[in-house]
């Protein structure tokens, strides 16, 4: 168990607020040289690998002679044919050149993103770190050992404490491959950590910068304990399907009492919500499939769903069923456009839900000009769009970047049907719409957002450091 000396509390503070910074930063620099590497930092730790500038990716070292005959290839923007210089990229990218829905554990990387992104590793070790209104600072470390493809187990750990709750936490999974070809596994798992709805998708590093510098929490929390066991398989060119039983204890926390922020120390700060607390035995049904970001082409369709049977003949505190899905696709149109899409589903078929499950809309993850969780219920319809153009190149010796313009929409609807019917035509949805500049990495993104169904709404700014989907 780790420990924090309460006078070391601002200098973790400080290290959150550094390492946070750090994962927003990407930096894209030439040099000289026809070819060179790239450089990218994952969890913390820099590594270098081939870069094939025609496709924006790793490049294996037997394709470099093939590259060394390109003349051209577009700049950040997809603007400008560019002399192909040696590229030397700095990024910081949990997922590398894989997108994801942001749900789960995270104790286990996908085998896919994990042969891209470790390609001569078989163990990786990095610093767990994140800023909240109920656990004050939590650190730790998080470790995975795996080598894809072979019948060796695939271990992920990871070890914290909150030094607001005084708590220390947990996670460990452990995947047993049955075929060589390891497309099919058994797994268990083991954690104690503080999570959040789905549906809040902002991540650690990027929610601790809000509470640090605008006083913002952009999530709710609460603790969950619990164990399980399952089967996986990944079925190629379709999802990785797994079928999981679990045993899961939900607590309610409270807001820490001195929760410090560096900016708009007035703004009032949002409670904590209390949920049912409670044990849940459940049985889950769930498919997620990843997509290879191709700089030059469509990046692909990616998913993640979930059915979920709580209690009746399994026992527990809850009784419910109740499925979600979170549908995206990134649509690459020209060298200087692309289309990002999403459409979320949610239904209750039968039960009540607790508190902790039920579904909502409103803040930074969806309808951008409502507020947090503005609306509720067991039902849930949302679509989301953004169109990014290109604008211009900045360039210099050693520096290339560029801006990116956006226009996006949001519509969703919640609702409680007490017959358990996901009855949507029926429902009227909220809209929202604006537009956004970018940095042509993501690493900077400022949104103005207004409610398109009131022409007297206020607009409503968001700065992020990735996309929202």
């Amino acid at each position: 168990m780790l420990r924090l000396h309460p006078r070391a509390t601002l200098a973790a503070m400080l290290l959150a607020t550094l390492l946070s910074a750090a994962s927003a930063a990407r930096v894209l620099a030439y040099a000289p040289q026809p070819l060179g590497p790239i450089a990218e930092v994952q969890r913390d730790t820099l590594r270098f690998r081939p870069y094939d500038p025609a496709t924006g990716r790793p490049a294996d070292d037997d394709s470099m002679a093939t590259q060394r005959a390109a003349a051209a290839f577009f700049d950040s923007t997809g603007h400008e044919p560019l002399v192909l210089p040696t590229t030397v990229r700095i990024d910081y990218d949990p997922e590398g050149e894989w997108l994801r829905a942001p749900v789960g554990d995270g104790l286990l990387d996908h085998p896919d993103p994990w042969n891209a992104n470790h390609p001569r590793h078989s163990q990786d070790i990095g610093l767990a770190l994140d800023y909240n209104r109920v656990d004050l600072v939590r650190y730790g470390l998080h470790y995975q050992a795996q080598r894809p493809q072979t019948m060796y187990p695939r271990l992920g750990a990871r070890i914290e404490y909150a030094t607001g709750r005084k708590r220390a936490q947990y996670g460990v999974q452990l995947e047993q491959p049955l075929l060589p070809t390891a497309r099919f596994v058994f797994g268990v798992s083991m954690v104690r950590r503080t999570d959040h709805p789905e549906l809040q998708q902002v991540d650690d590093a990027e929610n601790s910068l809000a509470l640090l510098l605008a006083r913002t929490d952009y999530r709710d929390y609460w603790e969950r304990e619990g164990s399980g066991v399952y089967l996986s398989w990944r079925v190629p060119d379709f999802s990785t399907v797994s079928v999981h039983a679990r045993r899961d204890e939900y607590r309610s926390l409270d807001r820490a009492s001195h929760v410090t922020s560096w900016f708009n120390k007035e703004r009032d700060l949002r409670a904590n919500p209390a949920i049912d607390d409670g044990e849940s035995h459940s049985l889950l049904v769930r498919l997620e499939r990843l997509a290879h970001k191709d700089h030059g082409t469509h990046a692909g369709l990616y998913h993640w769903m979930e059915f979920d049977r709580t209690g009746g003949e399994l026992g527990g505190d809850f009784g419910y069923m109740r499925g979600l899905a979170d549908v995206r696709s990134v649509l690459r149109l020209s060298p200087a456009t692309s289309l990002t899409i999403r459409g979320v589903a949610g239904s209750t078929f039968e039960g009540t839900l607790p508190r902790q499950k039920r579904f909502a809309l409103g803040g930074v993850d969806g309808l951008r000009a409502h507020a947090m969780g503005d609306l509720e219920g067991s039902q849930i319809a949302m679509a989301q769009a953004e169109y990014t153009l290109g604008l211009w190149a900045l360039r210099g010796a050693g520096f290339e970047a560029g801006l990116h313009a956006i226009a996006f929409v949001d519509a969703g609807a919640a609702w409680d049907n007490p017959r358990g019917r996901w009855d949507v035509d029926k429902q009227k949805f909220t809209a929202d719409g604006g537009f956004g500049v970018a940095t042509s990495e993501d690493d900077i993104r400022l949104y103005v957002a207004r409610d398109l169904a009131d022409p007297g709404s206020p607009m409503v700014w968001s700065l992020r450091m990735q996309r929202p989907f």
